[in-house]
């Protein structure tokens, strides 16, 4: 990593420039690029590979190709990245994934497919060679964009409970992801299912695996929709409804415990289960469900979980009792 320290204004400059202004740059030459060589060549290209015997179209199926998935996954990276505000300068990755897939597919799905249209290679050496180009763009991107300073300021410790001698102190609580987030994420599922189901009445039962989509969807649902907090003497246990996905620190692990005040989509940028850099510029869990006080949980290697569950002070509380015990 050579990205240089720089304060937090220059790295999220640079990081919206990396995420947005460039990734357009290369939207709008290469559809430059598909527009000149279609418009001067044969008005019928190969715009599938299968075996039947009509596989051509018109030249314009790949502006519109890259114009259809480039615009759109410039605005939404985007508006992540831009809402971020707190996390964007720290997790250079995020403009990395941004270059990536837009060289993958702005490259290797249109311009390499347009102009390796009648290679015998084709569409392997453009898909393959747009794969290779975008693990580099967003491996050079990751490594030359600038850092963020690390901040030195960081939770503050609650105040243990004055507890007598024999006496355990432990703290349970839930947390429920919104109900307008269920409510998105059902529908969007609701919605590719009768879309797979009227592809699979069209075209037959070969088109099946797009019902993976919207039954991820509803997986990652139904592990998400609920997580259940414990604090106590063996420490801090976090864990799905279902049991898993599970984040433990044992006691003997935990550095201090505090409130902190979180905002999903600054912080992490978005809602439920998620991870980042932290100010500290060590890793940081977040399970954000809404924007207010949350409970901050820091290892003794200075990595942490954020949870955004009800009286965040008494679950703190109660963690750095057994810390203050143990030191």
């Amino acid at each position: 990593m050579t990205g240089r320290i720089v304060d937090h204004a220059t790295a999220r400059r640079a990081a919206l420039v990396a995420a947005i202004w460039v990734p357009l740059a290369i939207v709008v030459a290469s559809e430059a690029m598909i527009i000149g060589v279609g418009a001067t060549g044969s008005p019928q290209l190969i715009v599938h590979w299968g075996a039947g015997p009509d596989r051509s179209g018109p030249w314009w199926t790949y502006a519109v190709l890259v114009a259809a998935i480039g615009f759109p996954v410039i605005a939404f990276i985007g508006l992540f990245i831009v809402r971020a505000t707190r996390m964007v300068g720290m997790n250079p990755w995020m403009p990395a994934i941004a270059m990536g897939i837009t060289v993958f597919h702005a490259l290797g799905m249109g311009v390499g497919s347009v102009v390796l249209n009648a290679s015998r290679l084709a569409p392997a050496l453009p898909l393959g060679g747009g794969v290779v180009l975008a693990i580099a763009a967003a491996f050079s991107t990751w490594w030359l964009l600038p850092r963020e300073a690390p901040a030195n300021t960081g939770v503050e410790a609650a105040d243990r409970l004055p507890i007598r001698p024999g006496e355990v102190a432990g703290w349970t609580g839930k947390v429920d992801l919104p109900a307008w987030f269920v409510s998105l994420i059902a529908g969007v599922a609701a919605a590719l299912i009768v879309f797979s189901v009227l592809l699979l009445l069209t075209i037959g039962g070969k088109v099946w695996p797009i019902f993976l989509s919207p039954a991820l969807l509803l997986v990652v649902l139904l592990v998400t929709a609920q997580f259940v907090v414990t604090a106590g003497p063996r420490g801090f246990i976090v864990r799905s409804a279902l049991g898993w996905p599970r984040f433990r620190i044992p006691a003997g692990s935990l550095a201090k415990a505090g409130v902190v005040q979180i905002d999903p989509m600054a912080d992490f940028g978005g809602w439920g289960i998620r991870w980042a850099i932290g100010p500290n510029r060590k890793g940081r869990w977040g399970i954000v469900t809404h924007r207010g006080p949350g409970l901050e949980v820091v290892r003794s290697d200075g990595r942490s979980i954020v949870v955004t569950v009800d009286d965040p002070g008494t679950a703190a509380a109660v963690l750095e009792t057994y810390i203050m015990q143990r030191t």
